[in-house]
């Protein structure tokens, strides 16, 4: 039988005071850190599941690339004060990998969906404020604090196969690459193979279809009109 430390009794106080006094699923909290993490790390509860979130699959794996802390990851956090909190919410779909480097905000109405074999990593202070989706079918790799307003949407995959008259797949999916300190408006949407340069402004309502790697600029457009709207800019959280 396995005596629990009081270090460890500490640290299991800490997370259920944490939970408490939030707006917190208690009983989705302890299974979601429970199923993932061995128990030394579980008890810190480094992952909150907020009200109005949905687990649908939970046969991937998390990597901790980052040490242990109460609440460091929050899933489904109430954050976008347009939302409709009754109605909507967080969905967890996860069948391949989760790497997670830092404090992570996933915030209410977000739907986060990882395929068999595929992997999303997300850098530190990485922060969705709402209502987006990321669907990971290859590969979705964010850097460090990255900021995703609200409808918005990841997809590193067309789904359907697309050929040409000699059988020759045309849409084969593609990996997404977010630099470090990115900050992406609302109702974007971001396809595959699409790479993004450090410190970039992607503008509200853009289609981004092609790659942009000069860094310290404002880009927007739809498809093949995407273009660097300013050079030599900067952001702040």
């Amino acid at each position: 039988m396995r005596i629990i430390i009081p270090q460890e009794i500490m640290k299991i106080k800490s997370a259920i005071k944490l939970i408490i006094n939030s707006k917190v699923n208690l009983l989705k909290t302890l299974y979601f850190n429970f199923h993932y993490f061995p128990f030394k790390t579980a008890i810190k509860m480094p992952v909150v599941v907020y009200r109005r979130s949905i687990l649908i699959r939970m046969k991937g794996r998390i990597v901790l690339d980052a040490p242990a802390t109460t609440g460091m990851v929050k899933f489904g956090a109430h954050e976008l004060g347009t939302q409709d909190f009754k109605y909507s919410r967080t969905m967890w779909e996860v069948l391949g990998t989760v790497v997670i480097k830092g404090e992570t905000n996933i915030g209410h109405g977000s739907k986060i969906n990882v395929g068999n074999g595929a992997t999303l990593s997300l850098g530190r202070n990485f922060t969705i404020t709402g209502n987006s989706e990321i669907i990971c079918q290859t590969g979705i790799r964010f850097g460090n604090d990255c900021l995703l307003s609200w409808d918005i949407l990841f997809m590193d995959s067309d789904f359907h196969q697309v050929t040409d008259d000699n059988g020759m797949e045309l849409n084969a999916p593609k990996p997404i690459q977010i630099g470090n300190h990115v900050w992406i408006g609302c109702r974007c949407t971001i396809l595959k193979g699409v790479v993004i340069a450090d410190n970039t402004i992607i503008s509200a309502n853009s289609t981004i279809t092609r790659s942009v790697t000069e860094p310290n600029c404002a880009i927007g457009g739809h498809g093949k009109s995407v273009e660097i709207l300013k050079k030599g800019i900067n952001w702040n959280l």
